[in-house]
């Protein structure tokens, strides 16, 4: 079960961090979305460089892939 929710975690992030980019990094943040999750994610990266920004929500995927790779296995 636990390797489904990495999975999950892992695309999610993968797929915030490639359509992350400058428009949308000034547009995040508290208040922007509907979504309590992306909130609280995009509250502590939204006064960070984009690019920073960006690499950590790759990293996070990344490691969430891995971590469900392990797990399953």
């Amino acid at each position: 079960m636990e390797s489904i929710l990495l999975l999950i975690f892992g695309v999610g992030f993968i797929v915030f961090g490639v359509r992350h980019n400058k428009n949308n990094h000034r547009e995040e943040g508290f208040g922007t979305s509907g979504s309590v999750i992306l909130e609280f994610i995009t509250s502590w990266t939204d006064k960070l460089p984009y690019w920073i920004t960006k690499t950590i929500y790759l990293l996070i995927g990344l490691g969430c892939l891995i971590g469900s790779y392990l797990t399953y296995f």
